[in-house]
């Protein structure tokens, strides 16, 4: 074997090791986002729509151009007039001299176009980041679903062991051997299910972050850690500067830009041109100067102002409608969050410890005799609801507490 074919295959077994170390690598949560943000094909869409916008403004913000023109008349006649003999040729330059702040409403309408255009690749970074966070949190929630659902399988197993030595004892009838082995089915068909769960929350993160393919294994989130959330008022005070009325405001600015516009359409320009003509009958040259303004422009522009302001109130009504919308959906969240925290807390600090305090007497009334299998196996079915609640309960108060970020959330925030 060649020392050429064995650094090929060394350095092969390197980046495949290297491979396997970074997939096995947990996620945190910023580093999800920031490799969102960098590499997702919805913001690269954006920001080439926002250079689309930028270049069109620039465009429209051009003075009218100058118009070369040329002109031959009295050729090919009769008589005097035949072939070029009295042939009169205009060289002339034309520019329209825009009146009423034309220049100035097409850029004000530029300015505002090119603002919509960044509020929109802000508002896509900020549903990039929150697709990130969602399935961040579902990926979280079904590991710890997956990490239930084995610690169920061995309890099921350990109990289904116990069973059997008590059945041989001929302490216990055979039916409850066969109720723990139906356990134990059940607590390994639940394991399939949460490992079937947790590939497909991997995989939807991936494509959060733009990859067809995960390349983490697993996610770090305390899930029992409940962030706090500010007051009701504070959250309401948010609202008017959220990213969804803060998109009406820019096209009601808009708008106002296609008002002024549609104004200054009102005042007619003025085209100007000058040039010079040949006379070829008297063999001379003069120049030449042209003036026109087109007429009625005032009634013609009528229409469009009168349409830029319905379009104006309408949007104002709309917005105040969404905001009114918008606080009563926000009080919704947040008392569906007050008492997610208060079931949380309430399984953590009486439920649960009381469920266990009643497994443990039920597990050793169960090995002295004095229990049923049935009765034991009542009092880890009621713990492991309660754990399975608990679990619910944490990813309700996560989830919502995220849905009021988003809700209140202006466009610039984009970050964890």
């Amino acid at each position: 074997m060649s020392s050429h074919f064995v650094s090929v295959l060394a350095a092969a077994g390197m980046s495949l090791v290297a491979c396997m170390v970074h997939a096995a690598e947990p996620l945190r949560l910023e580093v999800a986002i920031e490799r969102a943000l960098a590499a997702h094909p919805a913001l690269a869409a954006e920001a080439a729509r926002l250079r689309a916008a930028e270049a069109r403004a620039a465009h429209d913000s051009l003075p009218p151009p100058l118009v070369l023109g040329a002109q031959l008349e009295d050729v090919a006649g009769t008589g005097a007039v035949s072939g070029l003999d009295g042939a009169q040729a205009t060289v002339q330059l034309e520019r329209t001299i825009e009146l009423g702040g034309k220049r100035a409403a097409r850029r004000a309408a530029g300015e505002a176009g090119i603002a919509r255009q960044r509020h929109e690749l802000a508002t896509a970074r900020l549903d990039v980041a929150t697709r990130v966070r969602e399935r961040f949190i579902e990926m979280a929630v079904d590991q710890r679903r997956l990490e239930d659902a084995r610690a169920r399988v061995a309890q099921a197993q350990a109990l289904h062991a116990e069973v059997a030595a008590w059945v041989e004892a001929a302490r216990n009838p055979e039916s409850d051997l066969h109720v723990a082995a139906m356990a134990v089915a059940e607590a390994e068909l639940q394991l399939e299910h949460a490992e079937h769960e947790l590939a497909a929350a991997r995989m939807a993160l991936a494509a959060s972050l733009g990859r067809r393919e995960p390349d983490f294994d697993r996610v770090v989130m305390d899930l029992d850690q409940l962030p706090p959330v500010p007051a009701f008022a504070e959250l309401a005070g948010r609202l008017p500067q959220a990213a969804q009325l803060r998109a009406a405001q820019l096209e009601a600015e808009a708008g106002a830009a296609r008002r002024r516009l549609a104004v200054a359409a009102g005042r007619p320009d003025i085209t100007v041109g000058v040039g010079v003509r040949r006379l070829e009958a008297i063999d001379e040259q003069a120049l030449v100067m042209s003036m026109s303004m087109p007429l009625g422009g005032r009634r013609r522009a009528a229409p469009l102002v009168a349409e830029a302001e319905a379009h104006g109130a309408a949007l104002d009504a709309s917005r105040e409608s969404v905001l009114v919308e918008r606080h009563q959906q926000l009080y919704e969240m947040y008392q569906e969050l007050l008492h997610a925290r208060d079931e949380v807390e309430t399984l953590r600090e009486r439920l649960l410890p009381q469920a266990g305090a009643a497994l443990d007497f039920s597990r050793r009334a169960f090995e002295a005799g004095r229990l049923s299998y049935m009765a034991l196996a009542q009092a880890e079915r009621t713990l492991i609801d309660l754990r399975a609640r608990h679990t619910d309960a944490l990813a309700g108060y996560h989830r919502g507490r995220l849905a009021i970020e988003r809700l209140t959330a202006g466009s610039e925030e984009s970050r964890p």
